[in-house]
């Protein structure tokens, strides 16, 4: 879809906040004696300043001054960029769905675990980074270079106002052992690209506590916690937090627009639910689903809801997304008045991605003949990646979208007699998103199969 419909603000919105950590542990393995952790002094000049990492009394020791990020590449978004990261969501949110044994409640953020994932492919090498790109983005139509160029400027160039906020931060942690020694190339490309926050911990206790202190702070406390101990093997974390918050550009009334009402579950139950009833005028529909966009305000932000027509099963829905049918699907917006009807929900999503990455095509990375070589001395300690793990929070409600967006001058021809609005009802599973209309690329994409009650 053209950039220009998506400058059309509505002036319409929710209060919206998206939060997502990703995490991974990169473990040691075999049987080599690990024991003092060297870093040489970095020597760049800085060119910006370096994001906050942790708050209150770390116990890590926070090597930051040795490090300066350097200017590097812009490399805006194109068709190519888009293209493979609509494929990397719509695998990931296919292979976790099916996979998914707690009820196909799911909620992923593809750009963040992009980001941890491109930090960790910096130190890979030979067959475990082809792998590594071959999931990423292809392997094909870009290198890793490129890929951090674009994460880079994308991540940078997403609009952040008072009304529809967006924020990142990325940190490496590796543990401070005697005859470990972290490669300086490697956390300087992460500090340059991710502007990562880097530090030396012991993995004890202290750690654990340093970690989950700055996950707190880095969502705004939705994910209070992330690790609950470190493994003997566990010598390195990458991890990276992104926080959404955003308030409907059309907010629905409290008093007069919520109703109770029933939403059912994909196990065939059915549960009363808060109903918040509204109009919106961004429809989406092709031959399995309809649905629609809700802007933030400012419309830089949308949430975008997608729900499977009653004859097509919701399972064969989700295993038919593709980048394919999503650009078609926002290309053929139509603008006119829909009436909707979706529900308050709030939800957690925990869930490890090693065996889905692995099936993805990058299984080399988690075996013992990994070789993550431009970490540092791995190939003495036989590096892998332990696992990868994703935590999310989503909140939605009348005012907006709490965990973690135009303006349609509608014209038509005076003599036209009135349309029939559109429906599209959330009473049922649905798949929905919250894209960035510059580039409708999906921040977040979830499916909604059953809702808690009280």
């Amino acid at each position: 879809m053209k950039t220009s419909l998506f400058k059309l603000s509505l002036q319409r919105g929710i209060a919206a906040l998206g939060i997502i950590i990703l995490v991974l542990s990169m473990t040691a393995c075999g049987a080599s004696p690990i024991s003092d952790t060297t870093l040489s002094p970095g020597t760049v000049k800085q060119t910006e300043p370096v994001l906050p990492a942790v708050i209150g009394q770390a116990q890590a020791a926070d090597l930051m001054e040795q490090f300066t990020p350097r200017e590097v590449p812009a490399r805006p978004v194109d068709a190519r960029f888009k293209a493979d990261l609509y494929n990397f969501s719509a695998s990931l949110l296919r292979e976790i769905y099916a996979t998914d044994e707690e009820g196909k409640t799911t909620l992923i953020s593809p750009l963040s675990i992009l980001t941890a994932l491109s930090m960790t492919a910096n130190g890979a090498r030979e067959e475990t980074l082809k792998q590594m790109e071959d999931v990423l983005f292809g392997g094909q139509t870009m290198t890793l270079d490129d890929l951090n160029q674009y994460l880079h400027s994308y991540l940078n160039a997403l609009p952040s106002t008072e009304e529809s906020s967006f924020a990142f931060a990325n940190s490496i942690w590796f543990r401070d052992m005697e005859g470990f020694t972290v490669e300086q190339d490697f956390l300087q490309k992460n500090v340059d690209y991710y502007q990562a926050g880097v530090f030396k911990a012991p993995f004890d206790e202290t750690t654990v506590r340093d970690i989950n202190d700055w996950v707190s702070t880095h969502t705004h406390h939705m994910i209070p916690s992330l690790l609950d101990k470190l493994g003997e093997k566990d010598r390195m974390l990458l991890i990276n937090a992104l926080v959404f918050e955003a308030k409907w550009a059309d907010p629905f009334d409290s008093q007069y627009s919520i109703h109770p009402g029933t939403f059912s579950c994909l196990d065939g139950s059915s549960v009363t639910v808060s109903q918040m009833n509204g109009s919106e005028y961004l429809y989406l529909s092709d031959e399995t689903c309809t649905g629609f966009m809700k802007p933030y305000q400012g419309d830089r932000y949308r949430f975008v809801a997608l729900l499977p027509d009653k004859d097509v099963s919701f399972d064969d829905f989700v295993a038919s997304i593709s980048a394919e049918k999503l650009e078609k699907l926002f290309a053929g917006v139509e603008h006119t008045k829909t009436l909707i009807r979706m529900p308050k929900f709030s939800y957690d999503y925990s869930r490890s991605l090693k065996n889905i990455l692995a099936s993805l095509g990058m299984p080399l990375a988690f075996t013992d003949a990994a070789n993550f070589d431009g970490i540092g001395n791995s190939r003495d300690m036989g590096l892998k990646i332990g696992d990868v793990l994703h935590k999310t929070h989503i909140d939605v409600d009348n005012e907006g979208t709490r965990a973690a967006a135009v303006t349609a001058v509608m014209v038509a021809e005076c003599s036209a007699m009135p349309m029939e609005p559109k429906t599209v009802y959330l009473d049922r599973p649905f798949l929905y998103m919250i894209i960035d209309t510059e580039n409708e690329l999906p921040i977040f994409i979830g499916t909604l199969t059953r809702i808690e009650t009280p």
